[in-house]
């Protein structure tokens, strides 16, 4: 549920850089448009802007701009959602400043397109204007309780002076320095933990799982999903009464789960996506349309639309794009030993049998 609206604050969501470097999870999508709990990533920072009261946002996106555009409804969670393409590299700074300058906005939020951001947005705004500050950088402790930037600013309007108009310009590297050099204010406030983010493979599962976690608990997925157990399974799926899901998990629209077949969660199995009979899925998120042989085994693995593992298959942590969808470039494909997997494959498989 949305609070009320904010005068005067604008959102920016950046999603035309990605931290970390590449990853071959860019074969399959655009960082930004990952499928996280089925919902494309940049989808969780608009939510976060809707359900805080923000009412206008700008997506700023290069090569991404065009996928972003047709992936992201104009008024998606009651926001309206401008975008800027700005093909020459101009940097975090560089794209606020251009986005911002193209409003009459004074305060600007600004989340990355590739977290999901959990810090309270009235807290972090009062904050802000108290502070008087020419930005407030959100952090939070990592895992080693050391403390990062969550991805997530506050900008007042008249720190796009500090911004030049044209090439690259960076907040941490060469924006905050020029400030602190100019007496002016930067302000951190810190949040209670850091924003689940992609930077490659192993993040991006963890972000599914925490994602896929919270959907099953909260109940409070896409329209037309119903909880089965520990799963989240759409109505027009059909999951078969030999098979078995075994922790969070979420069944899209129209996927079939063949008998005998076992997900082990936290696992997203995609529209329209079919896990043949006695197949085992654990750990993955497996997108639009593929297709899991009979006895296969796939595990801590991400799947692009349409890909196909055959029958018996071993699939583990691999990243697979269809090579008829753009390419598998970069793509991981690690060769595993069968006679490796197949005690746990035996674990979990359950013996299948027929009526005659």
């Amino acid at each position: 549920m949305s609070n009320s609206p904010i005068p005067g604050v604008h959102g920016i969501v950046l999603a035309g850089a990605y931290p970390g470097g590449p990853c071959s999870l860019d074969d399959l999508a655009p960082r930004p448009l990952l499928p996280v709990a089925q919902q494309p990533l940049i989808t969780y920072a608009l939510r976060w802007m809707g359900d805080g009261g923000l009412q206008r946002v700008t997506i700023c996106a290069n090569s991404a701009a065009r996928a972003v555009r047709a992936s992201i409804d104009r008024s998606t969670h009651g926001l309206h959602v401008d975008y800027l393409e700005d093909w020459s590299p101009r940097g975090a700074a560089g794209c606020i400043r251009d986005a911002g300058t193209r409003t009459e906005a004074q305060t600007f939020l600004v989340a990355d397109g590739t977290a999901i951001p959990v810090v309270d947005i009235h807290k972090l705004l009062e904050t802000h204007r108290a502070s008087q500050a020419a930005i407030t950088v959100v952090a939070a402790p990592d895992p080693a309780g050391r403390l990062r930037p969550t991805g997530v600013y506050v900008f007042d309007r008249w720190t796009f002076h500090f911004i030049p108009e044209e090439g690259f310009y960076d907040i941490k590297e060469k924006l905050v320095p020029r400030l602190y050099a100019a007496g002016e204010t930067v302000v951190t406030h810190f949040a209670r933990e850091m924003a689940p983010r992609v930077v490659n493979v192993d993040s991006f599962l963890a972000l599914n799982q925490w994602a896929i976690e919270r959907a099953v608990s909260h109940r409070s997925p896409a329209d037309g999903f119903e909880p089965a157990g520990s799963a989240l399974v759409h109505v027009s799926a059909h999951v078969d009464q030999g098979a078995r899901l075994l922790g969070p998990a979420i069944v899209g629209p129209g996927a079939s789960i063949g008998a005998g077949a076992t997900l082990v969660g936290p696992v997203s199995i995609g529209e329209a996506t079919s896990v043949g009979e006695g197949a085992v899925v654990s750990r993955s998120v497996v997108c639009r349309g593929a297709a899991i042989g009979a006895g296969a085994f796939v595990d801590r693995s991400m799947l692009g639309d349409d890909t196909r593992v055959g029958s018996r298959n071993v699939v583990v942590s691999t990243v697979r794009a269809n090579p008829r969808r753009g390419g598998t470039r970069g793509a991981q494909a690690r060769k595993v030993q069968r006679a490796l997997w197949d005690p746990l494959v035996a674990a979990l498989r359950p013996p299948v049998t027929h009526e005659h």
